[in-house]
């Protein structure tokens, strides 16, 4: 480790201020660093802490504001290539899993120990990232952290790294003074030279997401379809109804602010050939199940994650999907006008309960 010295000065001269080569234990730094998740990264969201992985627990979960996983092995003093096996270990079994079963396991494990609790982790994925589907999570990112890294682990890390695998080590330094622990961070370590497998691109701008979405509804032959469904959706959210592009689809989200928080309910209208898909998000779908059951036994849909038709409304976290043709949607738009009013209405009702 570098030796590095901090000094302070003041009317009675100069004093060195002491060096600890490690804090006062592993779950001191932790508790500190969830409360500032800032010192690991700037606009990192912490997901996880402690989460159990066939390996043992992973000290920290987060998502970058790339929306990319990120783990964090800590060690209260000097990291070891001991910490290197353990996050490649970590990282090896987050990675197996499909988007969809690491959503799940992610969700799952959230709420505790300070950790806010994530219900729906692609709702909340996709809303906090604005990424179009949960294979933005991917390839995650690997973090060391410690009071200071031993020769050996630097080299290792330093040879991941520039073989491509993305692990960085963040090391304080850490100080002694009246009491309190004093940190000065460093990177010392970072994978930011290394290439991102994934392929580089450019948000597309709303206008164009504007222009993909009108022409994706004309090539099937939905785009008076379309636009009467998103016509419905306006006159049926309120004011607080906000229609976002998302790739080539249109999302509503019904927004109540409350003391407490904002709720929040979503549905999104996606063409397709010949048809319109009506997706109501969980939450949506949890507001309102005696106004959606009587619809489903009517209309055509399936459900995300699928085959959960027989029991998609006593299982959580299950989206329901409308499937209309322009005769569908004669048959049954006077219904499903009063479902996206329900729904509104049950949103803002819990808001006013918060």
């Amino acid at each position: 480790m570098d030796e590095i010295k901090i000094w302070t000065i003041d009317g009675s001269g100069i004093k060195e201020i002491q060096p600890t080569s490690q804090t006062e234990s592993e779950q001191w730094l932790e508790e500190n660093l969830v409360n500032r998740p800032e010192l690991l990264m700037p606009g990192l969201t912490l997901v996880g802490r402690q989460t159990q992985t066939e390996g043992g627990p992973l000290d920290l979960l987060g998502v970058d504001s790339d929306g990319r996983l990120a783990l964090f092995e800590l060690k209260r003093g000097m990291l070891s290539r001991d910490a290197v096996a353990q996050i490649v270990d970590y990282a090896s079994y987050l990675e197996g899993m499909s988007p969809g079963a690491l959503a799940e396991y992610i969700a799952n494990r959230s709420g505790a120990n300070g950790i806010e609790k994530i219900d729906d982790f692609k709702e909340w994925y996709i809303e906090s990232t604005e990424a179009e589907n949960l294979d933005s999570l991917i390839p995650l990112r690997m973090f060391l952290v410690g009071l200071g890294v031993d020769d050996r682990t630097e080299r290792m890390v330093n040879f991941l790294a520039n073989k491509g695998m993305d692990i960085s080590l963040l090391t304080f330094y850490g100080f002694q003074q009246d009491g309190k622990t004093l940190l000065a961070r460093q990177m010392r370590v970072e994978a930011a030279d290394a290439p991102d497998p994934r392929p580089a691109r450019r948000s597309p701008s709303t206008a164009e997401l504007r222009n993909s979405l009108i022409n994706r509804a004309n090539e099937f032959g939905v785009n008076d379809l379309f636009n009467e469904v998103i016509d419905m959706f306006r006159q049926n959210w309120g004011d607080s109804s906000q229609p976002r592009n998302l790739g080539l689809t249109l999302r509503f989200r019904a927004l109540a602010e409350s003391g407490k928080r904002t709720t929040r309910a979503y549905a999104r209208v996606d063409p397709e050939p010949g048809q319109v898909r009506i997706v109501f998000y969980p939450n949506a779908v949890e507001s309102c199940k005696d106004e959606f059951r009587p619809l489903m036994n009517e209309i055509l849909y399936t459900t995300y994650p699928l085959n959960r038709e027989k029991e998609a409304l006593e299982i959580q976290d299950t989206e329901i999907q409308f499937l209309l043709t322009a005769v569908g949607w004669e048959l049954h738009k006077e219904k499903l006008s009063g479902l996206a009013q329900a729904v509104y209405s049950a949103r803002m009702t819990a808001s006013q309960g918060e």
